[in-house]
């Protein structure tokens, strides 16, 4: 696990002092808070206020929700990302618990974001994915985008779809991810939700709180672009 990456959406990650400490970032009535501990395994002590409880500049709609940090290998900072119906961002101060004044700023991406974004820098290039539609739907799915900072401008590829259902193998809903990097080589895995198989679809709106977590292979294109996952059993 290298310094301050992160999992999924409630997210934990760690940053080199001396010793490691580990952060938790997670989720609570719609705020996002951020616990530490000096293992992994805890146990983890919440900072005692909430690290994100406001709505950016502009932002009238959606919810203050999970939260996903990235330490820019190009610069050292960390980068904290949340939201649902919007993506913000803000750099984070080198405690890891407070942001950093007078950074906060929405990103633009396009009507197919919903929430859950996750970031990764690969040759230069920083990879933004973020999930499509509803975790109650079906159609739940991961596109992404790209940008030269982790503070945007995102440009969308035309074929963008990371990860979506295959009603062929009773597969459906995947989404929220985030991804692994293999230490020291350029092997990389998807981690995402999917719908409880092979019940999940008869579920209807329950299926949204009924997953299970997945894990596949995530390849990239010889011209840096992500080919699309077919998800396995």
């Amino acid at each position: 696990m290298g310094p301050a990456q992160c999992l999924g959406s409630n997210d934990s990650g760690e940053k080199i002092k001396g010793d490691y400490k580990y952060y938790y970032y997670f989720t609570a009535a719609q705020k996002i808070g951020v616990a530490v501990a000096d293992l992994p395994t805890g146990p983890f002590k919440d900072s005692g206020k909430p690290l994100i409880d406001f709505k950016p500049a502009g932002i009238n709609k959606g919810q203050e929700i999970d939260p996903a940090v990235f330490n820019d290998p190009k610069s050292g900072k960390s980068y904290l990302y949340w939201g649902n119906g919007y993506l913000a961002v803000a750099e984070l101060n080198k405690d890891m618990v407070s942001i950093k004044q007078n950074t906060t700023k929405t990103l633009k991406i396009d009507g197919t974001f919903r929430e859950g974004v996750y970031v990764i820098y690969r040759n230069g290039t920083y990879y933004f994915l973020w999930s499509e539609d509803d975790t109650r739907s079906e159609n739940y799915r991961v596109r992404y985008g790209t940008s030269s900072s982790p503070v945007g401008e995102i440009h969308l590829p035309e074929n963008n779809i990371v990860l979506e259902k295959d009603p062929s193998k009773g597969i459906y809903g995947t989404g929220h991810n985030s991804v692994l990097q293999i230490p020291g080589t350029d092997e990389w895995y998807i981690v995402y939700h999917r719908f409880n198989y092979p019940d999940g679809i008869h579920m209807g709106d329950a299926a949204g709180y009924n997953r299970e977590v997945c894990m596949d292979k995530l390849s990239f294109g010889a011209d840096g672009t992500i080919k699309k996952v077919i998800p396995t059993h």
